[in-house]
């Protein structure tokens, strides 16, 4: 659902208070562009006033950290870093998850024909896979979730979980060394 007062879209569902909108902004928000729901005016917004921004998802626009906080520093929290929910951290508040990731970045594709999107969809790739890989080379843990967090030393979920490698995936897809074999309609066209 998009909020007129927003540039990011909203769910529709809170658990606790079902009738009434989520005010949350999470990476759900760029889900509405896999399903080409905004138009390129609007996804630019989307890309450039929430993910590229280091106060809210922290994606650098190179993919190179530069300009994150040590908070928000592996980008694509699950709820904006900006949001007061987001410090404590907790399962769904703050943790960055494969899952996620993949999502976004199946839905940043519908509009490769954007510079921004585009080149915020390999930094997106960037980011996610080096904190899978870092992780992997410090511990030799695949996370169930990641802190989002510098200095954080280990996972923040169970420590070897099979769709903590979707954040090494999504590159593998990138750089054409994978191809999926059922995706949506639109995205085949990508492969």
């Amino acid at each position: 659902m998009r909020h007129p007062s927003f540039t990011a879209t909203h769910t529709h569902h809170s658990p606790t208070y079902p009738a009434r909108p989520c005010r949350r902004i999470s990476p759900t928000s760029f889900y509405a562009l896999g399903a080409r729901a905004a138009t390129d005016e609007q996804a630019i917004q989307l890309i450039t006033g929430w993910m590229l921004n280091r106060n809210r998802f922290c994606v650098a626009p190179a993919g190179d950290f530069v300009g994150n906080s040590d908070e928000c520093y592996w980008g694509l929290p699950s709820i904006a870093a900006s949001d007061p929910a987001f410090p404590p951290l907790g399962y769904w508040r703050g943790y960055v998850w494969g899952p996620m990731a993949l999502l976004v970045y199946w839905s940043l594709l519908e509009y490769d024909h954007l510079p921004v999107v585009r080149a915020t969809r390999k930094a997106l790739c960037r980011q996610m896979t080096s904190l899978m890989i870092w992780h992997w080379r410090a511990h030799r843990h695949i996370c169930e979730n990641f802190s989002p967090h510098r200095n954080a030393t280990d996972c923040s979920g169970t420590k070897f979980y099979h769709w903590g490698a979707l954040m090494g995936l999504i590159t593998m897809v990138e750089d054409g060394r994978y191809t999926p074999l059922l995706l949506p309609t639109p995205l085949r066209e990508f492969f």
